[in-house]
């Protein structure tokens, strides 16, 4: 989790404006460090332009950035921002501290007048009511008022804390454990508890003796709720002091962090050791009273476990509505294998939050069932073209035109999303069976119960596992940051030249998608260039040729291997037999380099990008060596690759590839490198949308509707040769992947294409579905062709502009889509052609 947002998650409501303004620091950091690859690369520099930037991004301090106006170096700029929050944390950290040392003291008078008031059998026995009442209304008049004190205090200006000399110190430590050390405290507080326990029918004056003793107890269980909260005020404040210094050190190349963390304590009273001491005596010392009071005795571990589970319930009740929820968004954000969150999505979440409504799980009271919902009549009309092709079909035979009329209808709810992909995967098989599509082998329909056995036993098979296998391993080399670090190693070799860097990141990008899924590399690569994104001036061309460029070349490493995509796996179960790693690797690997080679030049040229118009600073390798568990991840991740290269050569062993995915599943899992909250993380509805896609494609099959299409399409192509079906179907294909989502236009397309390369002259099948998988990927024309483009079109600026607009992606989008289109039906046709594929 990020820093800013634990300090957020812990922080005080009450005094969230009283800590580290770390996010305000982080943008001055940028600032100046963009300000200053500026300077390095002009003749002539404004000064005042960095003091007005730093002046403009932590305005709530300008008094002190009046004061360093003169200051020419961003270590200037930067130490005067810290000092003015270190003043701004120090003074209100001793107005508290002050505040909350003088109720301790005074509960402890309170305990000692209590005690010397009842240290006699008098006070037992039922007599001195009124001072029972004096006393109990005392204290509960001190507590009352010390809550409030707490809850509405505000700093006064006017007010100045001054340290007391260590005299006065001692003094008060004396003061504050005399009772402590009197032989008298224990015995008079359990004579109080056996007189109120001894009775069921107590007299009013033992009644107040037990009231004020609870008030007592709720003062010191306040108290140390407070101080604790205290205590972390200071841990925080120091940990974000550490990091704002490291980010400093690390964005501009200085060496700030140690000096100023070393003089520190010498400069304010917060920092200083004697400080953390004092509130853990303090804490301590409440600790006693509280076995005091509760009759612990001797035993503080038990008074220290009551105590902090007071704490840790006042804070679950404080931050439960709001925060709670945004932790959990937090840790889904970064888990591994999960998606980013669309801008629209996380505004509207911020919006809820401040409004103190749930972020996630909101309840739906009532359906919107008006004709003004695009949504109903989508399925209106979805559902009237199902009744209609049921009932009037071009096909004479009951199951093909059942079957057909399913296919129709699957195929409109995945293109229109109408309701959500996986959900028309799961009703797939209820329909099957419940139109009687599937066939006997003999041609006799099959009942309901071989239907139902039949279409399940089919949406569990090996691609299904190889799909699974494929999320483990993009989850522990993401989550293990091995490929982040592998990422930013190559990246911090590229150099400053803008042309080399943008390859560079694509070509990361490429290789990433390979391995962690061209869902999760996009995400990947953005956080890498954010380094490069703030050093570059506002309205750059090469943000977006960067940006981009990233999104381009996922969608091209889409194709590079079996589990990179989902409609990969959806080709290689249509294949049969299934190619070996190995030679998908020859036919993919060539198509993609070429393709991104050639976009990478296409980016280059419309976006202008050279090193004259463009600054970067270098990136910088993350100085962490793998460790032993980062070796194992990569050993066995390697292992699978190259088992499943050579599956074809040890299928008596393994069987198909499926049962080799099992190896990384068992191992990650089995080892406890991934954790069932990593295994719940896996975007189960793309396991189910390609089960749905299995079963639609084993009902057309069955039911003899794809043979009847496939024939009839056949006559129309029949006069084309194999290159001329591949032009023509890879059109087509390229065509419906742009408006509709990559894995859908697979699972529609796939199985006829499959159908008409069988029923060739010369059949290459497999040819023609290599071929469709592969065009899946290249449709890249729209933002929404595919996750990448998805994600690249949601990237803003600190501002919340969108750095990409949707002109953007049609002018590169689509000729780019156009350039894969051409080296695929060239080069991978006459690749698959030489391998005899």
């Amino acid at each position: 989790m990020k820093f800013s947002h634990s300090l957020q998650f812990n922080a005080v409501p009450e005094w969230s404006s009283k800590y580290i303004a770390y996010t305000t620091l982080k943008k001055l950091i940028y600032s100046l460090q963009r300000d200053n690859l500026r300077r390095s690369h002009q003749s002539v520099v404004s000064q005042d332009e960095d003091l007005e930037a730093g002046a403009h991004l932590m305005a709530d301090e300008s008094q002190t950035y009046g004061a360093t106006a003169g200051a020419e170096s961003p270590s200037s700029v930067f130490l005067a921002a810290l000092d003015a929050e270190l003043k701004k944390i120090d003074d209100f950290y001793q107005l508290q501290e002050a505040f909350i040392f003088k109720s301790i003291d005074e509960i402890v008078n309170d305990i000692e007048n209590f005690e010397h008031e009842l240290d006699g059998s008098s006070m037992l026995n039922g007599k001195n009511s009124n001072f029972l009442n004096s006393k109990s209304n005392h204290l509960r008049q001190t507590s009352d008022a010390s809550n409030e004190n707490y809850i509405t205090n505000t700093t006064d200006p006017d007010t100045e804390f001054t340290q007391p000399e260590e005299e006065d110190d001692d003094d008060d430590d004396d003061m504050r454990d005399f009772y402590l050390r009197s032989p008298k405290s224990p015995k008079i507080w359990n004579n109080i508890n056996n007189a109120a326990s001894s009775s069921a029918n107590l007299p009013p004056q033992l009644i107040l003796l037990s009231e004020s003793r609870i008030i007592l107890r709720k003062r010191i269980i306040g108290l140390f709720t407070t101080l604790s909260e205290l205590k972390s005020y200071i841990e925080l404040n120091q940990t974000g002091f550490k990091k704002a210094l490291k980010k400093f050190d690390k964005s501009l190349d200085t060496n700030l962090k140690d000096g100023y963390l070393d003089s520190l304590p010498k400069r304010s009273y917060i920092f200083q050791d004697s400080t953390i001491d004092r509130v853990n005596d303090r804490l301590q010392s409440l600790t006693r009273l509280y076995a005091l009071i509760c009759n612990h005795g001797d035993d503080l571990e038990a008074a220290k476990s009551e105590l902090s589970i007071h704490l840790r319930e006042h804070v679950v009740w404080e931050r439960n509505t709001v925060w709670r929820d945004m932790i959990g968004l937090e840790r889904k954000t970064y888990a591994a294998n999960s998606k980013s969150i669309s801008v629209a999505d996380r505004l509207r979440m911020e919006k809820s939050a401040e409004d103190g409504g749930k972020l996630e799980g909101q309840l739906i009271h009532k359906f919107n069932i008006s004709l003004k919902n695009p949504v109903l009549i989508k399925l209106v009309l979805i559902a009237t073209v199902t009744i209609v092709l049921l009932n009037f079909s071009p096909f004479a035979d009951r199951a093909q035109k059942n079957c057909f009329a399913l296919l129709i209808c699957s195929s409109l709810l995945w293109a229109t999303e109408a309701i959500p992909l996986f959900v028309t995967s799961l009703l797939i098989p209820l329909l099957i069976v419940n139109l009687g599509v599937l066939k006997n082998d003999d041609g006799s329909d099959m009942d309901s119960v071989d239907s139902s056995k039949f279409i399940l036993s089919t949406m569990w098979n090996s691609v299904i596992l190889l799909l699974l296998g494929g999320f483990t391993l993009a989850a522990a080399l993401s989550k293990y940051h091995i490929a982040k670090l592998i990422s930013t190693w190559i990246l911090s070799k590229a150099g400053t030249n803008p042309s080399v860097v943008l390859l560079t990141i694509m070509g990361v990008a490429l290789f990433a998608s390979m391995w962690v899924s061209n869902v999760a590399a996009p995400v990947l690569c953005f956080s890498l260039i954010q380094p490069l994104l703030r050093t570059l001036p506002k309205g750059s061309q090469f943000i977006n040729a960067l940006i981009l460029g990233i999104a381009l070349a996922s969608n091209v490493g889409g194709m590079a291997s079996p589990i990179a995509s989902p409609q990969n796996m959806i080709a290689i179960g249509a294949m049969d037999p299934q190619p070996s790693w190995g030679q998908w690797f020859v036919i993919a690997l060539p198509v993609c380099v070429l393709s991104l080679l050639l976009i990478w030049i296409f980016l280059l040229i419309t976006f202008n990008c050279n090193s004259r118009n463009t600054h970067l600073v270098p990136i910088r390798t993350i100085d962490n060596k793998f460790s032993g568990v980062q070796w194992f991840i990569i050993s066995i991740s390697v292992l699978t690759i190259f088992l499943w290269c050579i599956a074809s050569r040890i299928t008596g062993i393994f069987g198909e590839m499926g049962i080799i995915a099992l190896l990384p599943i068992i191992l990650f899992f089995g080892s406890g490198l991934l954790s069932t909250e990593d295994f719940n993380n896996y975007p189960w509805n793309i396991v189910v949308l390609a089960m749905g896609g299995t079963a639609l494609g084993k009902a057309v099959a069955s039911s003899g509707l794809l043979n009847t299409i496939a024939v009839a399409i056949q006559k129309q192509v029949e006069d084309f040769s194999l290159f001329g079906v591949a032009l023509t179907f890879g059109f087509l294909i390229l065509t419906m992947a742009t408006f509709v989502s990559h894995t859908v236009a697979a699972l529609i397309i796939i199985p006829l294409v499959s159908e008409i390369g069988n029923n060739m002259e010369e059949p290459h099948p497999r040819l023609l579905i290599m071929i469709s998988a592969l065009l899946c990927s290249a449709a890249m024309g729209l933002p929404t062709s595919g996750f990448p483009n998805v994600t690249a079109i949601c990237m803003t600026d600190e501002f919340g502009k969108p750095y990409l607009t949707v002109g953007t992606f049609i002018t590169r989008g689509v000729p780019s889509s156009v350039i894969a289109y051409a080296i695929i039906v060239s080069i991978g046709y006459a690749t698959m052609k030489l391998i005899n594929f």
